[in-house]
């Protein structure tokens, strides 16, 4: 395939997933300055490593999905350890639970602790048809596997999530966050499941891609759409909606604390002006 074709399908890959395509280029390759070829080269590649390593891990990996390139730079695998993982799932047909990935052929108990809580295993909640029916069906899938919350901390974060009148099987919700903001009173390991909850938002799969932009009266009062957060200002936040214009959430309709500048989250619309061009939100609370 010429370069450029092979150029242009990385693009489209970057487009459906970014993460996954962009750890297959080493990244000295990206483009980092005019200064990159004056620092020591080992010093630079163990820095550039250790940053892709973070980005990997707490953006979480799905194993069911993930290649052996991705599943590598998440920490405790290895290239080996990795094309474990993808035959095991291979083996199984998937992936239903965390703990199966401790049958992966070299991972220990101490690798498996290190790694567990950044790889997600997006399953729905299936139970096993084996047995008498009269027997009551066992679950075979964990809804907190879902979320980058360590195997080890799931007894705090159910214990949170009852707190604000959730449970694991209400996950992933786009307004946890701020439900769990409201929380006071926290120890500091409960403070670090919270945030590690609430880092769920930003793993959630993203809206169905839109083929054009959409025209202001195409909006109707009372329609649901998903946005991203591009500006805070101080009367608001301007919202990505799929239109010319962005929607205005006014501070109004707004609960403290804002969610942050390319976030997503679920709105209504509330008025659409069309001789102006303008369209005003409300989140979904």
């Amino acid at each position: 395939m010429p370069p450029t074709q092979r150029s242009a399908v990385s693009i489209g890959r970057r487009l459906i997933d970014p993460m996954g395509e962009y750890v297959k280029i080493e990244p000295k390759h990206l483009g980092m300055g005019m200064y990159q070829h004056s620092v020591n080269k080992k010093k630079l590649s163990e820095a550039l490593t250790l940053v892709v390593r973070e980005c990997v891990s707490m953006r979480g990996v799905d194993v069911n999905v993930a290649s052996v390139q991705l599943l590598e730079n998440v920490c405790g695998l290895n290239k080996k350890t990795a094309a474990g993982i993808v035959a095991l799932r291979e083996q199984m047909g998937r992936i239903r639970l965390r703990e199966d990935i401790k049958n992966v052929k070299g991972l220990g108990a101490k690798s498996y602790e290190q790694c567990a809580g950044f790889l997600i295993v997006n399953s729905n909640q299936e139970y096993d048809e084996d047995g008498p029916i009269a027997k009551k069906k066992k679950l075979i899938s964990e809804p907190l596997d879902r979320t980058i919350v360590h195997p080890s901390q799931y007894h705090i974060a159910r214990r949170l999530l009852l707190r604000i009148g959730c449970t694991p099987t209400d996950l992933p919700c786009p307004n946890l966050h701020r439900m769990l903001g409201r929380l006071d009173t926290l120890s500091s390991e409960e403070i670090v499941v919270r945030d590690l909850l609430c880092n769920e938002v930003k793993t959630l799969p993203p809206p169905d891609l839109m083929t054009d932009i959409r025209a202001v009266n195409s909006f109707k009062v009372g329609e649901k759409i998903f946005g991203r957060i591009a500006n805070q200002v101080e009367f608001g936040l301007f919202v990505d909606i799929g239109t010319n214009k962005n929607a205005l959430a006014h501070r109004s309709v707004l609960q403290q604390p804002y969610p942050e500048v390319g976030s997503s989250m679920m709105f209504v619309v509330t008025s659409v002006n069309e001789e102006k061009g303008r369209i005003s939100i409300r989140p979904v609370y």
